[in-house]
């Protein structure tokens, strides 16, 4: 039994030497312990904890928060650095290339200026533009319109054509003051003459209710090519020349034009107030001279008689003037 005690009292001094020897330890656990009881019972006082924890360790977060972007924005400037060169060999390519263009359409417009001085061709006439936005689509099964917010008060006017920056949306039908709706080109109801680029082939571009318009009235034994641009032409004095349309679509039996806008597409648009440039003496022409005219009567109607025979000749004068 003396020998059960010194055991019983070793052990309880062996567990209290090592809780002395290890009372950080001990401290740590029982720590570590109590803030995940609190943590599991969602303490407010925790969170106020928390809290301050976060606003103390924020200044510091942020002082090394610049650094470490600025060590980023390094990285990255550094592994794209190797891609500058190739970068920069293409950027001079397209420069060189676009110099050359330019020097080429610098020629080409010498020479127009030239060709139209010699053969004394007018200039064409000024367009100017109203920006409008489209504020209501108003298609349907059978009508392909849109709704834009500039009218008379801006100077739209029935008939002018409506642009955005891809090419021709179609055409203004009716305006208000401050709106007007604009006919697509979709529209079964469009009809507007353009022309066929690089054959220079006239036609009229047929709305079918489609997202490809037809061309009709083309000329007999035409050839054109798929991807062809359409342009408008100014027959009829509606459309200024020039205004893309479209492109030439494959793989259809009758010609068609892939548009290169749709209301889908459009949300600012132009509206450009084009006149051609006609300058007619707009006087009546002179009336056509009638042929005689006879004086109508007021009794019945009567045949006109014939003169009197002449006298023959050796007949005495009596018997000429003798009545009958």
């Amino acid at each position: 039994m003396a020998w059960d005690r010194r055991r019983r009292r070793g052990s309880e001094a062996g567990l209290i030497g090592f809780v002395a020897n290890n009372l950080a330890l001990v401290i740590c656990t029982v720590a570590a312990l109590a803030v995940l009881v609190v943590a599991r019972a969602q303490d407010a006082s925790f969170d106020d904890a928390r809290g301050w924890l976060n606003d103390t360790a924020a200044p510091v977060m942020e002082l090394f928060a610049e650094p470490a972007a600025e060590v980023r924005r390094w990285g990255d400037g550094v592994s794209s650095f190797f891609a500058v060169y190739e970068e920069n060999q293409r950027l001079r390519e397209q420069i060189e290339k676009l110099r050359g263009a330019e020097r080429e359409l610098a020629n080409l417009q010498r020479k127009v200026m030239r060709y139209e001085e010699l053969l004394k061709i007018p200039a064409d006439a000024a367009v100017t533009s109203v920006a409008a936005r489209v504020i209501a689509d108003a298609s349907g099964p059978f009508v392909r319109t849109v709704l834009i917010n500039a009218g008379r008060g801006e100077g739209v006017a029935k008939g002018q054509a409506v642009v955005d920056e891809r090419g021709l949306l179609g055409r203004v039908i009716t305006t208000g003051n401050r709106s007007a709706r604009v006919l697509l080109l979709t529209d079964v109801n469009s009809r507007i003459p353009v022309m066929v680029e690089g054959a220079n082939l006239k036609a009229i571009l047929v709305g079918d209710n489609t997202g490809q318009p037809v061309l009709e009235y083309l000329p007999p034994g035409s050839r054109i090519t798929i991807g062809a641009r359409v342009i408008t032409t100014p027959d009829g004095g509606a459309f200024p020349p020039g205004v893309p349309i479209g492109s030439i679509a494959a793989g259809v039996r009758v010609p068609k034009v892939d548009l290169f806008t749709t209301e889908g597409r459009a949300d600012y648009v132009r509206i450009l107030q084009y006149s051609a440039p006609v300058d007619v003496d707009e006087t009546e022409p002179e009336a056509v001279p009638a042929g005689p005219k006879t004086q109508p009567t007021s009794g019945p109607s009567t045949t006109p008689t014939s003169p009197p025979p002449l006298p023959q000749a050796g007949a005495p004068a009596a018997a000429a003037a003798r009545p009958t």
